[in-house]
């Protein structure tokens, strides 16, 4: 298998859906994993869009944090779309030893042919560990004990959550499973019994419901997250912004959306950080519905802070790229 071959497979194996959500579940405990999740969704729609070189940058921007090894292959993958062996090799090599001995990347140092003195690598400070449950480093037994009685604490805290939501959840069966036992319950009112999943999006609270719903988009369930995005959540003054963005995501793949609803969105959230991402929507819903000036759209986003989608905005404009979803 060739290089460039090698390369699409890697993007076709790689399941984005998980990371996207193994990130998302990280940044609900961890403040520093909020950004990279919002940060993975832009990466995988500019690899899906075709802009290798942008998502590449957007890479090198992140921190150095406990990361899954099957992350890196995705990095490694758009790296070799831009530059080819050469490009990959180099981020390769700023891996630190544990990452680069790792099985997932073992057909990557094969691939690039790294020779001893490539695998001893760079010495980068504060050596990154690798942070899902199937991955084991001997490595990280020598980890200091106060950062072992942090991720101790951290976990003891994640499960005391757990163990309240399936508390609710318990409560929840006892309470179904009393009313189904009541006798004599007219069949008139058992349509009625699929109303609740309705009613609870309004009654439910806000943050929760964003929550569940950013989780949906992450792993493609836009249905889900579009019966989420409704009532309270659309209209709490600490939710709306974000839950009016997702809205605009999930409905948009559910072809629900209007050109009018992103121009509500930027007129009701003038100052939001997601501005770039919906004006790319907009231009990109414009083009394909043939409604209104999308090349007005793309004009408006290149005028935006230096990003990735203004900058593909110019290279649409300057004729050095194509517009794609």
């Amino acid at each position: 298998m060739n290089f460039s071959k090698f390369i699409q497979s890697e993007l076709q194996v790689v399941n984005t859906a998980q990371i996207a959500k193994w990130l998302e579940d990280k940044s609900l405990s961890k403040r520093d994993y909020k950004r990279l999740a919002e940060d993975f969704k832009t990466i995988v729609i500019m690899e899906e869009a075709g802009f290798y070189e942008q998502a590449d940058t957007r890479f090198l921007q992140w921190k150095n944090v406990p990361l899954p090894a099957e992350l890196y292959r995705y990095r490694l993958a758009i790296a070799g779309k831009v530059g080819g062996k050469r490009l990959a090799r180099k981020r390769l090599s700023t891996f630190p030893p544990a990452l680069k001995n790792h099985p997932q990347l073992k057909t990557w140092k094969k691939t690039l042919q790294l020779n001893p003195v490539w695998l001893g690598g760079i010495v980068v400070a504060g050596i990154v560990l690798l942070g899902v449950t199937q991955i084991d480093f001997s490595e990280e037994a020598a980890t200091k004990q106060p950062t072992e009685q942090v991720n101790v604490e951290q976990k003891l805290a994640a499960l005391e959550k757990e163990v309240e939501q399936l508390k609710e959840k318990n409560a929840k069966l006892t309470a179904s499973e009393k009313k189904k036992e009541q006798p004599d319950a007219p069949k008139a009112e058992e349509p009625k019994a699929e109303e609740p999943k309705e009613s609870e999006t309004t009654t439910k609270d806000p943050k929760q419901a964003l929550e569940q719903a950013v989780s949906s988009v992450q792993s493609k369930d836009y249905k889900a997250a579009n019966q989420l995005l409704t009532g309270n959540v659309l209209t709490n003054k600490e939710t709306s912004g974000m839950a009016r963005f997702y809205k605009l995501i999930a409905a948009g793949k559910l072809k629900e959306t209007k050109q009018s609803d992103y121009v509500a969105y930027r007129n009701d959230f003038p100052d939001s950080g997601y501005m770039s991402d919906v004006l790319w929507m907009q231009a990109v819903y414009e083009q394909k519905n043939k409604v209104g000036n999308y090349k007005a759209t793309l004009q408006e986003l290149a005028k935006q802070p230096d990003n990735e989608w203004s900058y593909a905005a110019k290279a649409i404009l300057e004729g050095k790229s194509t517009l794609g979803d």
